[in-house]
């Protein structure tokens, strides 16, 4: 049997959920009295604080947006106030009262201080304050902010909008939050969003789905790129990347739902957006070193900071190494990590990005993990067992340039050109032991190796977004609009090679020593290639004051061919090319401020995804399309510092795949499938020094069209029914002022796979606390899975003949950071 059981969950996350979720809204408008007295004692405090600023000569909305993210204030103004007003340059140590006056008094204006701590710009003379109807933006990036949240994300829509004014379900990871839990890779944080079910594919190969759908593409800056894992054809061992690290993102923003507005072809699960960080307009510098379980040693270096006198010209340089072991016997890794960005003012209002990183991993992976016996029962074998060789070894190197251009226009429209290119390879060499096929092993531990096996991975991606956005007045009113394109190519090139060995061997008895590395030959070559191209708009119409409605399309091509050759032969078969000329996809969303911090939203989302099965006729079959429907409430308190939401949401995906009749090798799109659910967040300052982040997921899905014997039946066998995911960090007061502790946990109900072998639900808890010692020491300590919950991880084709991979055992990690 599995580990764990479905009883394990907490009974309070067991039991109502969804009263739980609304006592909380109903809280939260109450408990923003009380902070707002909180934060009015702090007030005197922060605007007395001087702080060193370096804004370039820019449009004055565009210096007032860098002013706000610099001290950490919110200013608010009628937008008229700034239109076609320039300022020179700030540079230097002031406090927010200095600063504010020498951007300000030379145009008739000035920042009044209001009772919560926030800033609101009028004009001089006494008696003519405006009333408040726009906010200067905080802006997306998260560093410093030491929040939960965010207040603009793009990745629904390409418009930046608060997660309030986004008409589907998002989350953010935010620094503070990867810095409180020790998130170092990507695959860590997508483990801790709302409803994103983390799939490994190998021990070393993961993939993201989201509402039983998979994330095809993943997003750097807004330029999308596929994950290799998706492609038609193209199974995981074929990737050529691994997991990002995380120590040159600033966030990441995460879309559930139909993203085909944004990234083109894929499937419904949704996307990622991961935010670099940036080249900052003050001088700082942080080293980290952290030690922990199994020899996990790590090490950072972040600089950054103005390269001439007047910051039109910064930089930032961040550095990686760790090496670690495993609970694994064997299983070991290396990684190292360069990333250099720099930022120029080319003129006020012009600013050119670029930059490069370089990504690269050594590891001994652990290729199947350990069999189940044949009544599909766990054969109870230690947590460290390995049943690889010991010269068993993959290395991934990535490196990635990107560039991108930004131009204000005085008007407040904004011209952005971005640029990304990722080259990427993967060498591996690796022979396992199987459990006799797909049959597991019997009490006397009989099993069978897998052949060994080698490949060599290799990848070429382009990205190129170009839009232009800004506002616009219609009937009166002020309304708001992205145009823009986009281009991608990529190209795989994959060698594999492979020689028999199914000797049978005993895993009670296995030596990782007992086999030498043979002489290595390829033998085949794969090689796929993906182009696509698009046309997209966006709007957010200002229907009346307290209704919004965005409406958006995207007109794309996809193209798509693959080639198998025998090195042998020199043979080249397998060939399959299609197309999908002028697909449409559209979008829509509408929005009602109900009340003073609640919206409600409804919202529509397509995407398609090509097929390459063909028909009787020997045609390709239509592409397969998802439809996202949604509907729910938002809530925005304490000045956007916390962020709920409850959503009800249905996917539709239709046009799949089914076998045909009266014909071989034949098949019909029509196949349908229904995944329908709640989701439910609640992320940021909950109260004074209180972060919080809450989510928790619904998902039911099924088969509405299928074959007799999949009809009706659950489509994503290794989705949670419910999914659970809760952090909190709490920053103590007074005396207790340099402690800080955080806890949480993440929780999911039973799933079972294709080939059906079930894992019971678990919970696992995790925390951290730290200590500031000084003003540029920190000391923290985390832990995970605190209460040695022993469970296997989620991989989609799990059988009794392998790919069960424990999950980590109970684990610790020292940090030490020094900021200057």
């Amino acid at each position: 049997m599995s580990p764990s059981s479905q009883n394990d969950l907490p009974r309070a996350l067991r039991s109502k959920p969804l009263a739980t979720f609304m006592h909380m809204m109903l809280y939260v408008p109450a408990l923003s009295f009380a902070t707002s007295m909180v934060t009015s004692v702090h007030a005197a405090e922060i605007t007395a604080r001087q702080n060193v600023y370096a804004i370039p000569a820019a449009p004055l909305a565009s210096q007032l947006n860098q002013f706000a993210a610099q001290s950490g204030i919110y200013l608010a103004s009628d937008a008229t106030l700034t239109n076609g007003l320039s300022g020179t340059a700030l540079n230097g140590t002031f406090t927010i009262t200095e600063g504010l006056s020498r951007l300000l008094t030379s145009h008739g204006l000035q920042a009044d201080q209001q009772s919560n701590g926030s800033y609101v710009l009028n004009k001089i003379p006494e008696g003519e304050e405006l009333v408040v109807v726009g906010k200067i933006d905080y802006g997306s990036m998260t560093e410093d902010t030491r929040s939960y949240t965010t207040h603009s994300m793009s990745a629904a829509t390409r418009l930046n909008l608060s997660p309030r004014e986004t008409p589907q379900s998002v989350s953010v990871v935010t620094r503070q939050r990867m810095n409180d839990q020790n998130m170092t890779s990507l695959d860590d944080a997508m483990r801790q969003v709302t409803g994103v079910n983390v799939i490994n594919e190998s021990s070393y190969q993961s993939r993201y789905q989201s509402r039983g759908f998979t994330m095809d593409n993943i997003q750097e800056d807004g330029i999308s790129s596929s994950f290799q894992n998706s492609l038609a054809g193209m199974g995981y061992a074929e990737a050529s990347t691994e997991s990002p690290d995380l120590a040159i993102y600033d966030h990441l923003e995460v879309l559930r739902g139909a993203s085909g507005l944004t990234q083109g072809s894929g499937e419904p699960g949704g996307t990622v957006n991961m935010v670099r960080k940036r080249p900052t307009y003050d001088f700082r510098t942080s080293l980290s070193a952290s030690a922990g379980s199994w020899d996990n040693y790590r090490s950072e270096v972040d600089i950054s900071g103005p390269l001439n006198d007047d910051a039109s010209l910064r930089g930032r340089l961040v550095g990686v190494l760790q090496k670690k072991d495993s609970f694994t016997d064997y299983v070991n890794s290396e990684r190292q990590v360069l990333f250099g960005t720099m930022a120029y003012d080319l003129t006020p209002q012009t600013t050119l990005t670029t930059g490069i990183s370089w990504q690269k991993t050594d590891t001994v992976p652990n290729l199947y993990g350990v069999p189940m016996s044949t009544d599909y029962s766990s054969l109870n074998l230690p947590r460290s067992t390995f049943l690889g060789a010991s010269w068993n070894n993959i290395t991934f190197e990535k490196t990635n340039g990107f560039a991108e251009l930004e131009h204000y226009f005085d008007n407040e429209w904004v011209a952005k050109s971005s640029l990304n290119y990722t080259s990427a390879s993967a060498q591996g060499k690796f022979i396992g032991v199987y459990g006799n096929g797909t049959q597991g092993v019997n009490d006397s531990g009989d099993a069978r190796l897998n052949n060994y096996l080698q490949r060599h991975n290799r990848s070429s991606q382009y990205g190129l977004n170009v839009n232009l956005s800004g506002p616009f007045e219609f009937l009166k009113r002020e309304h708001e609009l992205v145009l823009g394109g986009d281009y991608q190519k990529e190209n795989f090139s994959n060698l594999f090679g492979s020689l028999s060995n199914t000797s049978k061997v005993n895993i009670y008895s296995w030596d990782p020593e007992s086999l030498s590395e043979p002489d290595w030959d390829y033998t085949r070559r794969y090689q796929y290639n993906v182009y696509q191209r698009g046309l997209y708009a966006t709007t957010r119409l200002s229907l009346a004051n307290d209704w919004k409605l965005i409406l958006g399309s995207r007109y794309s091509d996809f193209t798509y061919d693959s080639y198998f050759t025998n090195l042998t032969t020199g043979a080249m078969t397998g060939h399959s090319n299609y197309k999908v000329k002028g697909k449409t996809i559209p979008y829509g969303g509408l929005l009602w401020d109900f009340a003073k911090d609640y919206t409600w939203y409804l919202s529509y989302s397509e995407i398609y995804k090509p097929q390459s099965t063909q028909d009787a006729s020997g045609n390709f079959l239509p592409p397969v399309t998802g439809s996202n429907y949604e509907t729910g409430v938002k809530g925005e308190f304490f000045e956007g510092a916390l962020n709920a939401s409850i959503a009800l949401f249905r996917i539709i995906q239709e046009n799949n795949a089914m076998s045909g009749v009266g014909c071989d090798d034949c098949y019909i799109a029509d196949g349908k499938v229904q995944s329908q659910g709640i989701e439910m967040e609640v992320s940021g300052q909950l109260a004074e020094g209180w972060q919080v982040y809450s989510g928790y997921t619904l998902n039911n899905s099924k088969y509405l069209e299928a074959a007799d014997t999949q009809k009706g039946t659950n489509f994503s066998k290794h989705t949670p029914q419910h999914l659970i995911r809760v952090y909190n960090s709490y920053q103590f007061p007074g005396r207790w002022e340099k402690w800080s502790a955080g806890a949480g946990l993440t929780a999911q109900t039973s799933t079972t796979t294709n080939y059906d072998v079930s894992q019971g639900g678990y919970t696992l808890f995790n925390a951290n606390i730290g200590y500031q010692y000084n003003k540029q020491i920190r000391l923290s300590l985390n832990g995970n899975n605190l209460t040695d919950k022993e469970y296997y991880v989620g991989v989609s084709n799990r059988h009794r003949g392998g790919n069960n991979f424990y999950g980590d055992p109970r684990n610790f990690m020292l940090n030490v950071k020094w900021v200057y």
